[in-house]
């Protein structure tokens, strides 16, 4: 079995589809996001995604950033063959909200923010508070390397030549209902 950096840099187009299909996901499926990340989870698309599209040497970039993202861009971005590049993730689980920046190039993971700890009053609570953000930091990584286990496991199987045409679908009305 590949190592998840070398099947990246063997087939660079993954990290890109994962973050495509779970923008996808996001917006059609809140429960099968919960279920491909094995918990009970809501993940949406932040206040960033930026698209690509590669053409021979060149390569058209559309980026949306703001709270209040119009998104219609991403979506004629996608009918003309872009995929996700990078996006801004926000992922609640019960009460507590992570943000995170990923890339899809090699799903680095950039400005994790995760919830609040307690406050530090003594030197002595110092180790248990950083267990606690390192235990928050984990967290929000097993749930995205849940979600790229599940995107994977689609992608090789029969079953992805039926996602597609749901995508695209989904692409379609998006775009046409703006």
């Amino acid at each position: 079995m590949l190592d998840a950096t070398v099947a990246l840099q063997r087939y660079p187009f993954l990290g890109r589809e994962f973050l495509t299909w779970l923008w996808y996901l996001t917006e059609t499926d809140a429960d099968a996001v919960a279920e491909a990340a094995g918990e009970s989870v809501v993940v949406v698309v932040g206040n960033r995604i930026t698209l690509e599209k590669q053409r021979g040497d060149d390569t058209e970039r559309v980026a949306i950033r703001g709270e209040a993202a119009q998104m219609e861009e991403g979506l004629v971005a996608l009918r003309k063959g872009a995929l996700v590049s990078e996006v801004n993730l926000v992922v609640e689980i019960g009460d507590q909200n992570y943000s995170m920046n990923v890339r899809g190039a090699d799903l680095t993971v950039s400005s994790l923010k995760t919830p609040s700890t307690g406050p530090v009053r003594v030197v002595d609570e110092m180790e248990g508070a950083i267990l606690e953000k390192a235990g928050l930091l984990e967290k929000a990584l097993a749930i995205l390397d849940s979600l790229f286990y599940s995107f994977i496991r689609l992608r090789i199987s029969d079953a992805w030549e039926e996602e597609l045409p749901k995508i695209r679908r989904w692409v379609s009305q998006a775009a046409a209902a703006d």
